[in-house]
């Protein structure tokens, strides 16, 4: 980039909340542009998502006031809830706006139950909390003894003795192909996206912005600011920051697809400070297990997600109380992610116009986020409007996107009929997720560079193996399709060449 680069809104931040808002700004007639630090989209808080999408305004919600009032004894658990925050409202306009998204993103999304358990007398007193926040949400969870319980959930453990149960509470998606369906929809619409390019200064000029990255120099009118963990220097930079972060870590374990027979709902038992103990069925029939503590991270320049053995055997013990029969041995990989809480209003996300430069906006959000996403892509672009954007809707927009086929979820006809197009889907590279040439070759075609990029987009080396047999293969069809030496792939970023040195 020698020359400056001049766009109306630069998006910092290629995450789910970046890449939507840059998907809202491409219906109308503006130029948007997209950068971030990574080599591929979605390589920070959205990879180590469960992709967990939340109603809010069920079981959801209630365990989460629950928290608070057990940290907050004093208040009522009613008094907390608080129906027209603006997380609040963003959360249920998300919610009932995302199995529209998905289907125009064709994006696999289905709505499940979520069930709360307990197995003693605290539990049982925390469940009646829960139940009375949701009946100040006009809520009405279903009531479960044992038998029920069974029923639902027969490989729960014989010491779970009741529980509430709420039909269509949470939605499971895998966040990252979010993210590259955002993406590609995005492009195709006519935004700009500028991946390894890092922003390092940031200097306002005369209703503009002067923004410095290690690419060269982008003049832009308006900056929106959803750097995710890094939002708070992005202000900085500015010189609009009036918040800072505090930064925890938290870890989970992924089964193999041959135990997902274990779990049919998203189950927890009802949560306690630093005591999750949670676990979802995948799509792909894995399951993921969240029941480490929360750890706090004080160096974040120096956090890489990291897992450690004492994390995976607290999360075993706690596991076990739950579904008994799963075992260590049934782990096949875990990963960590690090989430912020921001020190102005912690229990909130800051999704605003800064009051340091009106045309500087922040979309700092705090987990759960995606449920909402699709709402604050809209808002962040009302915001837009209101400082003086013009927009214009381009009569040529097109929300819809097509995935990427995937032979082993189509009917023999269908899967005969790709093969004789290409016969590359015909051609299976990794075995444990029965993952075909033809589908990397395409998810390279739309954009992945590197090895997590194929992963991500395909599955490839997310089963048992963890890529030990279709790694090479996987590095072998990069380097062909991207007339590259395999020497020169790398599987993440800056410094993870496969090979070499």
């Amino acid at each position: 980039m020698s020359r400056v680069l001049e766009t109306e809104i630069l998006i910092i931040g290629a995450g789910s909340t970046g890449l939507c808002i840059a998907r809202e700004l491409s219906r109308y007639q503006v130029d948007v542009t997209v950068v971030d630090k990574n080599a591929d989209v979605c390589l920070g808080q959205v990879k180590a998502s469960w992709g967990s999408v939340y109603s809010a305004i069920g079981l959801t919600s209630a365990d989460s006031l629950f928290l608070k009032s057990a940290m907050t004894p004093e208040l009522r658990i009613s008094k907390l809830f608080e129906r027209d925050t603006l997380k609040t409202r963003l959360t249920v306009e998300g919610f009932r706006l995302f199995s529209g998204m998905a289907e125009d993103l064709d994006i696999p999304f289905r709505l499940g139950k979520r069930i709360l358990l307990g197995s003693n007398d605290d539990d049982f007193k925390a469940l009646e909390i829960v139940e009375e926040v949701c009946r100040s949400m006009d809520i009405n969870p279903e009531h479960l003894d044992q038998e029920a319980i069974q029923d639902l959930e027969p490989h729960v453990s014989n010491d779970i003795k009741f529980g509430l149960a709420m039909d269509n509470d949470v939605g499971f998606i895998y966040s990252w192909e979010f993210g590259f369906a955002l993406v590609e929809n995005a492009q195709y619409n006519g935004a700009r996206i500028l991946l390894q390019t890092e922003v390092l200064g940031i200097k306002s000029m005369n209703g503009w912005f002067l923004v410095e990255t290690n690419q060269g120099k982008i003049r832009t009118r308006f900056i929106v600011n959803a750097a995710g963990l890094y939002a708070d220097k992005i202000a900085q930079m500015a010189g609009v920051c009036d918040f800072g972060f505090n930064f925890f870590c938290n870890m989970a374990l992924v089964t193999d697809r041959r135990v997902g027979y274990l779990l049919n709902h998203n189950v927890s038992f009802v949560s306690y400070p630093g005591r999750p103990r949670g676990l979802a069925p995948t799509r792909s029939g894995n399951i993921l297990i969240g029941c480490s503590g929360f750890h706090p991270v004080h160096h974040l320049v120096n956090a890489s997600s990291p897992t450690r053995r004492e994390w995976i055997e607290e999360s075993m013990v706690h596991c076990k109380t739950l579904i008994p029969a799963i075992r260590e041995q049934d782990i096949i990989t875990s990963y960590s992610g690090v989430y912020q809480i921001n020190t102005r209003d912690p229990e909130d996300h800051l999704i605003e116009v800064s009051k340091g430069n009106r045309q500087f906006i922040n979309a700092v959000v705090r987990m759960p986020s995606l449920a909402m996403t699709p709402a604050i892509s809209k808002y962040v672009v009302n915001l837009l409007g209101n400082q003086g954007l013009d927009l214009k809707e381009k009569a040529e927009f097109n929300p819809r996107r097509k995935g990427i086929p995937k032979p082993g979820e189509l009917s023999d006809q269908e899967r005969s009929q790709l093969i004789a197009q290409d016969s590359r889907y015909g051609h299976i590279v990794c075995r444990c997720e029965g993952v075909s040439e033809g589908e990397i070759v395409e998810a390279i075609r739309r954009g992945a560079r590197t090895v997590s990029g194929v992963k991500y987009r395909t599955r490839a080396g997310m089963g048992r193996c963890q890529m030990n047999t279709c790694g090479p293969k996987i590095v072998e069809i990069l380097s062909r399709e991207l007339d590259m030496p395999e020497e020169e792939i790398i599987y993440k970023g800056a410094g993870s060449r496969v090979l070499g040195s």
